[in-house]
């Protein structure tokens, strides 16, 4: 469990990376930034956790694999059943113990006693003894669970006794995300089902890297029937993915008009709204263009009238 532990605890720093990074890309609201580290962080841990560790026993000795492209089914079908082993503790140490430390919120906790301790001398001691709600985490869990969707995928004919350790896993994700959503999480904001295009996304990529690998092992086990009547699964899935993109991705680009008429009465209900229209008149304004101020001996700042005539 030591090499799973030690990854368990460097993949913690990744995910504020990569929102970091994400929200130095000029994205403008809060869930692009979030959505965008989803895409992030799941490509991250599918090369570095399971494509690097079914390489690099078993290929990057080999500098033919570079070269040559027809031979990874292959090399799959050897490197994929070799670390079945790594990828049940995987599953064990990673998701089962994050998981449970879910329900407990304990790094939450942690901040919110240091939060404390650091604001004694606040004058407003009301804020500090109230227990800051956090938000959902997207962009760290959703790649962790699509991550072991892909496991569950490719391993259910390699090794199935991974299966009951995902069962497990997914069970208990079900129960506890449950509960986090309905009575701990507070959402800063609405995902509008923009997430789902990266859950569909990875399912395809996990069937179509199962046929690559079903590929592999019917050509070394010479069963060349299977491996003839397997090869057009990967062409349907490709198709199929082709047909939903065209089909239901607008949806999830474009917003209905449903949901913006229910958008534009609330904000008609909303009596700050007049206030805000306000403040769009110099919300773009150039600073340039605003009048120019100056301190008097009481430091009050008072308008220069002298921009209001013209320029000789």
């Amino acid at each position: 469990y030591l090499p799973n532990l030690i990854l368990q605890l460097s993949l913690k720093l990744v995910p504020p990376v990569m929102l970091f990074l994400s929200s130095i890309q000029g994205y403008i609201s809060y869930s692009e930034i979030q959505r965008s580290a989803c895409y992030k962080f799941l490509w991250f841990i599918i090369w570095n956790v399971f494509f690097a560790n079914v390489l690099s026993g078993s290929v990057l000795n080999q500098l033919s694999f570079l070269l040559d492209l027809k031979s990874i089914p292959s090399h799959l079908a050897v490197g994929v059943p070799a670390q079945a082993s790594f990828f049940i503790a995987y599953v064990v140490t990673l998701g089962w113990t994050s998981t449970l430390s879910e329900l407990f919120c304990v790094v939450q906790f942690i901040q919110s006693l240091l939060q404390k301790c650091c604001c004694r001398c606040c004058r407003n001691r009301s804020k500090t003894d109230e227990f800051e709600v956090s938000d959902m985490a997207y962009h760290r869990e959703i790649p962790r669970i699509l991550f072991f969707g892909l496991l569950g995928i490719t391993y259910f004919f390699l090794a199935p006794l991974i299966l009951p350790f995902l069962l497990i896993y997914f069970f208990l994700a079900y129960i506890i995300f449950k509960n986090q959503f309905i009575n701990v999480y507070a959402p800063k904001f609405e995902t509008a089902g923009k997430f789902w295009p990266i859950v569909h996304n990875s399912m395809i990529f996990s069937l179509v890297l199962m046929h690559a690998i079903a590929l592999g092992i019917f050509t070394l086990k010479k069963v060349p029937l299977a491996s003839t009547l397997i090869f057009p699964l990967p062409v349907l899935t490709l198709l199929f993915n082709e047909y939903c993109r065209k089909r239901f991705l607008p949806n999830f680009i474009t917003y209905s008009a449903q949901t913006l008429i229910k958008k534009d009465r609330q904000d008609c209900n909303d009596p700050h709204m007049p206030e805000f229209f306000d403040k769009l008149i110099t919300a773009y304004k150039d600073p340039a263009l605003f009048r120019a101020q100056f301190s008097d001996s009481n430091g009050r700042r008072t308008p220069n009238h002298l921009d209001d005539h013209a320029a000789p």
